[in-house]
């Protein structure tokens, strides 16, 4: 009688559990977006210019000792687009991990984070076209991310010119702004 009260019982939970999908699967909630931004270069210009970009606000922001940026963003010798992830600009232990990665494809074309390769210790040059990821870790105390498995938010950037004059960089960013999910894809992610 206990066998068959058990057997019952496992065909209900499987029921159960079949009925509502995966129970353990993560659900992405936000909604994914493209911005045209503009930022000024690091150096050159005042130190209150924003200079700066933080990722899940999409908002240009001024370069601090209170690294409430992901990146930031100055003009080589060049005239190309250097992106520096935070802890190459603030020295505090206080700056959350950022790496990043160039990609050969077009901004368009980047539909979805690589996994692995990204650079957490040096700047990259970003020319007119080229696509950079960007992974940020956001699990520090009352962060977005904070309880999530893998606490990183991904974006792609991609610079659209350079005014040499004004210092001025412009540039497009695709955010998944959902923990962990890696899909630029429009609307809410799956993956």
């Amino acid at each position: 009688m206990k066998a068959r009260i058990a057997v019952i019982a496992a065909g209900l939970t499987t029921a159960f559990i079949s009925a509502c999908g995966d129970p353990t699967a993560l659900k992405a909630s936000l909604l994914n977006s493209v911005d045209t931004l503009s930022v000024f270069a690091l150096s050159g210009t005042p130190p209150n210019y924003p200079s700066g970009v933080a990722l899940l606000s999409r908002q240009p922001v001024h370069v601090d000792g209170f690294a409430l940026f992901d990146v930031a963003f100055d003009i080589n010798a060049d005239g190309n687009a250097v992106v520096y992830p935070v802890k190459l600009i603030v020295a505090s232990g206080s700056s959350r991990p950022v790496a990043m990665q160039r990609l050969a494809e077009p901004f368009e074309a980047v539909v979805e984070a690589p996994k692995t390769n990204y650079q957490s210790d040096s700047a990259l040059v970003a020319t007119i076209g080229q696509t950079i990821v960007v992974q940020s870790a956001h699990n520090a105390s009352a962060d977005l991310c904070q309880f999530a498995f893998n606490p990183n938010i991904y974006a792609k950037i991609s610079v659209d010119s350079v005014n040499l004059a004004s210092r001025t960089i412009y540039f497009r960013m695709g955010l998944d702004p959902n923990c962990g999910f890696r899909s630029f894809a429009d609307g809410v992610p799956t993956f």
